[in-house]
């Protein structure tokens, strides 16, 4: 699938590009919620292309509206992309973004977005994730795909979104607090994007969890030692540390970047840890995208 983001000067442009145009990680059929097809994100990308480059010439009120969030974490940056993404839509009205539901003094929970499909005048409760999951043994498991920091695995993180997030709006009080708003949800969704990282050993014959979307963003994950036993002298990686992490970033020689010896003598020397994405460049584009572990990191206790 073509990557629609690349076209773009600013980094929070192209973001936004990736956040809509993107394929999703999972795809499921026969759900109570809808899981958006790659043809759908790929309408809404259309939709919306010419104000995006339009935007691309002066994005100040994008950065001014990401810069201001209190949360910075990248779960609250993707939620942001896409509601100034619904904002260039015409078909789509955001009602509610990050409403929590309250029973009493008891916290139900929240819910991310309610939209309003203008052409149909139906509402709709959205649950939003952006995740990076490195696969660890049979990758043809849920179970198998964990965070970075291990904090979290994708089995859980669906069965939250499909057994809790995406039910509150079915909730009782959820139900009387819209209704005093004029607001009686109609639909669900799941939109969930990001990458998963096979083990470097599968490349070529990468074993695909359960359910996944064919076209899913994908790279992989290897050890320190197979990254300097892998890639001579003249390959060079650009770390991810606070941006690229969605859409490419630019680069703008062929020389830039730094070789894997100097990538882990950095980590070495403090100003970098794993685990660490970064992307291997080939002359001044991307080639492809890896995480970078501690050579114990599939050992450790989840």
């Amino acid at each position: 699938m073509t990557d629609n983001s690349i076209t773009f000067r600013h980094q929070s442009v192209r973001d936004l590009a990736w956040a809509v145009s993107s394929p999703p990680l999972l795809w499921y059929g026969g759900e109570d919620c809808t899981w958006f097809s790659d043809a759908w994100y790929l309408e809404q990308y259309k939709v919306i292309a010419k104000q995006l480059h339009r935007l691309d010439q002066d994005p100040a009120r994008l950065e001014c509206l990401l810069s201001a969030q209190k949360d910075q974490r990248l779960g609250n940056y993707f939620e942001t992309l896409w509601a100034y993404a619904l904002e260039l839509n015409p078909r789509y009205q955001l009602v509610e973004r990050n409403l929590q539901i309250n029973d009493g003094e008891r916290t139900l929970g929240e819910m991310d977005f309610i939209v309003r499909d203008n052409d149909s005048g139906r509402y709709a409760h959205w649950e939003l994730a952006i995740k990076f999951y490195l696969g660890i043994g049979n990758t043809r498991y849920h179970s198998a795909w964990h965070g970075p920091g291990k904090k979290d695995r994708l089995d859980l993180k669906v069965d939250h979104l499909l057994r809790r997030q995406v039910l509150l709006s079915t909730h009782p009080v959820a139900r009387s607090l819209l209704k005093k708003r004029g607001i009686v949800i109609d639909d669900g969704a799941v939109i969930l994007k990001g990458r998963l990282f096979y083990p470097w050993q599968q490349q070529g014959a990468e074993q695909f969890p359960l359910s996944a979307n064919p076209s899913h963003p994908m790279g992989h994950w290897l050890t320190r030692r197979q990254l300097l036993a892998s890639y001579d002298a003249g390959t060079r990686f650009e770390p991810l540390i606070r941006s690229g992490w969605m859409a490419k970033k630019p680069t703008t020689q062929e020389n830039d970047g730094c070789t894997a010896e100097g990538l882990i003598a950095q980590v070495d020397g403090g100003q970098y840890r794993l685990p660490m994405q970064v992307a291997r460049l080939e002359g001044a584009a991307e080639a492809e995208r890896l995480f970078i572990v501690d050579n114990n990191w599939a050992n450790f206790e989840t």
